[in-house]
């Protein structure tokens, strides 16, 4: 399976039904197919052909679903670039998977436009109208192109499901991105073992809040355009409560979202009050969730299926779920393996660890991605005969359940201990007036490292630091209890609204 042919199938069999929802816009998918049809024909007139990279530009839109699927029908392969990098930042990201072109929403053709400029190869940017072309030479508009009806169906492009369909560029939360060369292969394996464990159908309609150039976000795109399904795209969840609106309104059954997704809705909305006879599922992935955030969402959402999901860019989205009816009996646990993917926790030679033994998690399946681009070295570290090392420590219970102790690159080597920033995470926001925290290592000339809490407090209360610190004391051993406790009103987030890591250290002269 293509992962175009999602659109393709549905597009045939519900032309009609509608597929994208946007505010007051509405697109049916009859309309994105012919769309991203008379992109891909774009492409291939211009001379672009198989394996050719083409960014792409654009906030989750009608410009977005149709340019995605038309850079795949074409031959060439998809580069879903991060809206809200700066400047230099995306010129280096242009930089290491050197596309051919850009294809830039009416919101990002300036960035596109100077990101491309003094390119070492020729590089075609592309707008929807004309009028986003007429400042810059050469730019071509989509929206104009010429052509008969013909132009309505795909291009004839000789292509395989080994062919790479994407390259999708790691979040960067604890280091620089890194671009996961995907095939058509992975995507689509992961996007029928996704719809199979969610029960998707052509009913189905996910309000969609995570950007679509984000792996967690391209998951939803190709799960409900695979069934037919609708995409309700809300891009305003700066202010929380009109997407609740949007989910009333247009009757959303479906809701994913990051752990500082849920902890928003909970904490600075009416969420948990709200009447949603609709919905009937939401997600969350995009790292571990707190146990004590993971009760309130229970609580919140009665009678409602709630999926804890596992899974990295390098898997295509996901690798693990945690079944619904599972969830009050095992709050904190990943779950197990989704449908065709293995995964085991491997001590560091290699030979299976044993029950509740931290090892490695090493994952297999058809998922998996071909490599880093340009990156043999680091392609190399995570990608041997056993599989892809995920780089998290976990255990697995009696039951078969996988538990997350940690990530090997962010564990805390304090003195002789190492230590697991998510359990001390999980033990301060057991304290009921904060809503979010993060624990790292910062340098310390006595210790080797030493932890640092970055803690949120709930709207209007305010917290003292030296009844948390008594308040970890009673609930973790000495060494485990953060020197620092340091009162932020926000953490740094990726736009997917992932913690920055990264930032947090930097912020402390940590490298």
């Amino acid at each position: 399976m293509l992962v175009h042919a999602f659109l393709e199938r549905s597009a045939q069999a519900r032309p009609d039904h509608l597929a994208i929802v946007h505010g007051s816009e509405t697109a049916t998918y009859g309309e994105v197919e012919r769309g991203a049809n008379r992109i891909a024909r774009v492409l291939v007139e211009r001379g672009f052909r198989r394996g050719d990279r083409v960014g792409l530009l654009a906030e989750n839109s009608r410009v977005y679903v149709e340019a995605f699927f038309g850079i795949l029908k074409s031959g060439c392969i998809a580069v879903p670039l991060n809206t809200a990098l700066d400047g230099d930042t995306l010129r280096a990201t242009l930089s290491d998977c050197d596309p051919r072109g850009v294809i830039a929403g009416p919101r990002f053709v300036e960035v596109a436009a100077a990101a491309s400029a003094g390119a070492p190869s020729p590089r075609t940017l592309f707008v929807p109208r004309a009028e986003d072309a007429a400042p810059h030479a050469g730019a071509v508009a989509l929206a104009d192109a010429p052509g008969d009806a013909s132009w309505d169906s795909p291009p004839a492009v000789a292509l395989g499901e080994d062919d790479r369909a994407a390259i999708i560029y790691t979040s960067g939360s604890t280091g620089r991105p890194k671009g996961a060369v995907l095939r058509h292969s992975s995507i689509a394996a992961n996007t029928a073992s996704i719809v199979s464990y969610l029960e998707l159908r052509a009913a189905d309609r996910i309000l969609v809040v995570l950007p679509f150039y984000y792996v967690y976000g391209q998951s939803l795109l190709t799960t409900h355009v695979a069934v037919g399904g609708r995409l309700i795209l809300e891009n305003r969840f700066l202010f929380p409560s009109s997407a609740l609106d949007t989910l009333q309104r247009e009757e959303a059954t479906g809701f994913a979202g990051v752990p500082s997704t849920f902890a928003i809705l909970l904490h600075k909305t009416n969420f948990a009050h709200r009447s949603m006879p609709s919905l009937r599922y939401v997600t969350q992935a995009g790292g571990p969730m707190s146990p004590s955030l993971t009760r309130r969402l229970i609580d919140a959402l009665p009678g409602k299926k709630i999926f804890v999901m596992y899974g990295a860019t390098e898997a295509s989205a996901r690798l693990a779920y945690l079944p619904p009816e599972a969830l009050a009996t095992h709050i904190g646990s990943i779950g197990r393996a989704i449908p065709g993917v293995e995964l085991r926790v491997l001590r560091k030679d290699g030979t299976e660890a044993d029950p509740e033994e931290i090892g490695e998690i090493v994952a297999r399946g058809a998922n998996i991605m071909e490599g880093y681009w340009g990156d043999p070295e680091e392609t190399a570290r995570v990608l041997d005969a056993d599989g892809y090392h995920t780089g998290d420590l976990a255990r697995r219970d009696a039951d078969g359940f996988l538990w997350i102790v940690g990530r090997e690159r962010n564990m805390i080597k304090s003195g002789a201990h190492r230590i697991s920033p998510k359990e001390i995470e999980e033990q301060i926001l057991e304290h009921p007036d904060l809503i979010e925290a993060a624990v790292i290592g910062v340098p310390d000339e006595l210790l080797g490292e030493a932890i640092a809490a970055y803690v949120v407090a709930r709207p209007g209360v305010r917290v003292d630091l030296r009844e948390l610190e008594a308040f970890a004391r009673e609930r973790l051993p000495a060494y485990k209890v953060p020197r620092d406790f340091i009162l932020r009103d926000e953490l740094p987030k990726s736009p997917a609204g992932k913690v920055l890591i990264i930032a947090l250290r930097g912020s402390t002269g940590g490298d």
